[in-house]
């Protein structure tokens, strides 16, 4: 009888011990706060840091409602671009790329895989954008999608607007 109630005395308590420590662990972690964003950015072509294979890179300061994001550099590299957005059907005007953004913030970076449209007439474009990977406050923001359109401005440059979601660490 002894026995018996050892037995099952020592699972149980394994059992709750190994509870009480994820327990206490996860109150250890800092929780994400996944939440929806919007901002603007003033984008401008540079060559500084530029490593793209087409020599097409952007730079902009992000104005933004997510105090995280407010006040981050946004760093555009193209990979490649296709004429009519890869389908003959269409305008020439039309012109599709791909490429990675890394946003440089307070307490951390994000960088997304991007794919978009750029219509050479208008000049405007729309994009968008996948977080791949993040590291400090935004380690938890992988997969969230951002959504960007840009107009381009008199004198060059783009003036664009971003939505999407992102998860901080607090």
């Amino acid at each position: 009888m002894k026995a018996t109630f050892l037995s099952t005395l020592i699972p149980a308590f394994l059992l709750a011990l190994s509870l009480a420590l994820s327990t206490r662990a996860g109150f250890a972690q800092q929780s994400a706060q996944c939440r929806n964003f919007e901002a603007t950015i003033a984008l401008q072509a540079t060559k500084d840091g530029c490593s793209s294979q087409i020599d097409l890179c952007t730079v902009g300061t992000v104005m933004s409602n997510e105090p995280a994001l407010s006040g981050a550099t946004w760093f555009f590299t193209a990979h490649g671009m296709a004429e009519t957005a890869g389908l003959a059907s269409l305008p020439k005007a039309l012109q599709s790329y791909a490429g990675t953004v890394v946003v440089t913030a307070k307490g951390g970076t994000f960088t997304t895989s991007t794919a978009g449209i750029y219509n050479t007439e208008l000049p405007a474009f729309s994009q968008l954008d996948k977080v791949v990977k993040g590291t400090d406050r935004f380690s938890n923001s992988t997969g969230r999608l951002i959504f960007l359109t840009g107009i381009g401005r008199q004198g060059g440059g783009f003036d664009s607007h971003v939505r999407g979601e992102l998860c901080v660490n607090d």
